[in-house]
């Protein structure tokens, strides 16, 4: 069942990139802790909703011996000495948070598997001395029956948003967190080894052992056109005759154009698998898209603006809307010619959300309009015929519908229908 929204939920969809699994959520909670449990002089204030105690009981016992102000939302933690302070019990839903409030260290992890098709993930919103930390104490202040404020003041991160630490823990928790799926689908694949044949589970198997590849080639390939464009600018410094430098040179352009390829072929891989509907902030997943498209952009001399006047929590599936919008927009960049522009509108339409995708670079031929979305077909000399066919599909399967509106000398319009929550 659906979680009710809450103002958590916000910063869930605004600050996570990834859903996590239960495991390396658990690890997460226990290490954000670890600084406070093993320094009982360490002051600090606690807000804490735990919905299952059972998998952290170790750290919450060793927590219950701490000097910090412990505050507690729901009764589950009284086993442990730590009282309810909620006013409205059912304000919070399924909603799990673990905010500490510390004069040098200050954390914040917000989660809720209800938002997820699967009880065994969910999306995070992690920080580190970070000024959000205090927003988000005073949201969860509103539901308590204890007045915390002066210690809300009291540890006001005063430093600059850490950026760099933020960042580099993310990555460190998505690095974990692969392992941790990856253990988890092998277990799984072996229980089906030795059960009956269930050809829907083998597929879905399948699905999610071609995802654990995309990745891992995804970040061979960073690597490729990392010393790709090492190798570019060194060349630039070595004094050599004509012939070996555009050898070299073409050698290179071969590389990177490989990698790109390859990298577009992921993007296909990445759609395959069975419907995953979740809830997720449109602005947040199109500001990213356009992250991922801005260098294949600025290297063609094409523009990408973006306008979504009010954000929107959609419900769909979130990596085939991506895929779908990656693919969208890099056709219309290799379709467009220095100077093009590339404009991407949000807007509201009853209960649903429509994204426009305008480019005003060459118009698709009329011939080639009805076939844009069959399978094996492309106008592409190295293309697979794969792109649009599979978003269309997919997309549809997860309840949303993506359109071709008009191709001509002026622009060309594709949207992307979903479903506002």
């Amino acid at each position: 069942m659906k979680n009710k929204y809450n103002t958590l939920h916000k910063y869930i969809y605004e600050y996570s990139q990834k859903e996590y699994m239960k495991k390396t959520i658990n690890g997460l909670f226990r290490a954000i802790l670890e600084p406070v449990v093993s320094n009982q002089k360490f002051e600090s204030c606690i807000l804490l909703r735990l919905k299952n105690e059972d998998e952290n009981k170790s750290i919450l016992q060793r927590l219950s011996f701490t000097g910090g102000k412990i505050i507690s939302f729901n009764d589950s933690l009284k086993v442990f000495g730590f009282e309810s302070s909620q006013k409205n019990s059912s304000l919070w839903g399924e909603t799990e948070f673990l905010v500490i409030l510390g004069q040098r260290y200050s954390a914040a992890l917000i989660w809720d598997y209800s938002l997820s098709q699967s009880n065994n993930s969910s999306d995070v919103c992690m920080l580190f001395n970070s000024k959000l930390i205090t927003e988000i104490s005073k949201k969860i202040l509103e539901n308590s029956t204890v007045d915390f404020s002066n210690l809300i003041s009291k540890y006001t991160p005063d430093r600059r948003e850490n950026l760099i630490l933020n960042g580099a823990i993310k990555k460190i928790s998505e690095i974990l967190n692969d392992k941790n799926e990856e253990i988890m689908f092998n277990e799984e694949e072996k229980k089906h080894l030795v059960s009956e044949d269930d050809t829907l589970k083998t597929a879905e198997i399948v699905a999610q052992k071609a995802k654990f590849i995309a990745h891992e080639i995804k970040n061979n390939l960073s690597i490729i056109n990392l010393y790709s464009k090492i190798l570019e600018k060194r060349l630039e410094n070595i004094k050599t005759n004509k012939k070996i430098e555009d050898s070299v040179k073409n050698a290179i352009k071969n590389i990177t154009n490989s990698s790109g390829n390859i990298s577009d072929l992921i993007s296909d891989l990445r759609c395959i698998s069975a419907p995953y509907i979740t809830e997720f902030s449109i602005k947040n997943i199109v500001s990213n898209v356009i992250s991922q498209c801005e260098e294949k952009a600025k290297k063609a001399g094409v523009t990408i603006h973006f306008d979504c006047k009010d954000d929107y929590i959609v419900s769909s599936d979130k990596t085939k809307f991506e895929c779908a919008l990656i693919n969208i927009i890099f056709n219309a960049i290799e379709a467009c010619k220095n100077g093009c522009r590339i404009n991407i509108i949000c807007r509201k339409d009853n209960d649903k959300i429509i994204t426009t995708i305008k480019n005003d670079g060459e118009k698709i031929p009329e011939n080639v309009i009805p076939r844009i979305f069959d399978i094996d077909f492309t106008t592409k000399t190295n293309g697979n015929g794969l792109g649009l066919a599979i978003c269309k599909s997919q997309l549809e399967a997860a309840g949303a519908s993506i359109y071709l509106l008009s191709s001509d000398d002026k622009e060309t319009i594709f949207e992307i229908v979903l479903s506002l929550k």
